[in-house]
């Protein structure tokens, strides 16, 4: 198991000021999950819109990160661009300033096979000077099928996988043939954390873990412990928050939670 993959990692959102990064409120969100039980961060996941963001601006954010961060804070950097080039290019900056990972979700917009996308993270991963943590998000982009899901498990620079299909069937699954390999399985979704944390996920990346950094680590603690009730009464806190965070377009109602418990504005890009 990678143990570096452990705990909580805060997936951070990319506040907007005259449509570009407001990098004085992006790097008091670093600073106000450093100090607290979270073990990382992940830069220019979805919830960072990274859609939004040019290849420079999604540079410029691990670099934010990278400099911001506790030491002991470990960073996971986004590498979702659709091709390998771009992907790869990511990679060598994210290694560059001390990244520990990338995260890489399957190809998008066009349909690829099976086979497609095993090969798409093959030559990313051999590609890559830092190990890939693949990112199955089917709301988003194509489902990494779990066939192809244990074939890159025996890659030797594929170190995990995050899942955020919120199906507990198939994080059993994978968490079955996982145990055998020196595979990490994490959750990306909040809604089913203690679940999966109890299934066998040793952690996850989530918005709640930038959010609510102190809350999340003491479910983790929690689960831990074997403080079952303790942990089953934090993820119900969570539940209301996350209706609240889901009543609006993704992802601008965790923006919105985000800076109320920052009191800070949490811009948004305009599509013009």
């Amino acid at each position: 198991m990678r143990e570096f993959l452990k705990g909580p990692f805060a997936v951070l959102m990319t506040p907007f000021k005259d449509n570009k990064i407001d990098e004085e409120v992006f790097i008091k969100q670093v600073k106000r999950v450093n100090g607290t039980g979270v073990s990382g961060f992940v830069v220019n996941g979805s919830t960072a819109e990274f859609i939004q963001l040019s290849l420079e601006e999604q540079k410029r954010a691990i670099k934010l990160v990278a400099d911001n961060k506790e030491p002991s804070k470990k960073l996971i950097a986004s590498a979702c661009t659709g091709n390998v080039v771009d992907t790869v290019d990511i990679a060598k900056y994210a290694h560059s300033v001390g990244a520990d990972a990338i995260l890489v979700c399957p190809p998008y917009y066009f349909t690829y096979t099976a086979e497609q996308k095993k090969q798409y993270f093959i030559e990313v991963a051999d590609n890559s000077p830092i190990p890939v943590v693949l990112y199955n998000i089917p709301f988003f982009t194509q489902e990494i099928e779990l066939k192809t899901a244990y074939e890159l498990f025996d890659h030797k620079n594929i170190i995990g996988t995050k899942d955020s299909s919120a199906n507990m069937k198939r994080l059993m699954h994978q968490l079955d043939v996982a145990k055998d390999k020196n595979v990490a399985v994490l959750t990306g979704t909040d809604d089913i954390l203690i679940s999966a944390l109890f299934a066998g996920c040793v952690g996850s990346f989530t918005a709640f873990a930038a959010i609510y950094p102190n809350e999340i680590a003491e479910l983790y603690s929690a689960m831990e412990k074997g403080d079952y009730k303790r942990a089953r009464e934090i993820q119900e806190w969570f539940m209301p928050q996350l209706r609240k965070a889901d009543s609006k377009t993704f992802p601008f109602g965790y923006k919105e939670l985000l800076g109320e418990v920052m009191g800070e504005k949490i811009g948004n890009k305009e599509i013009k």
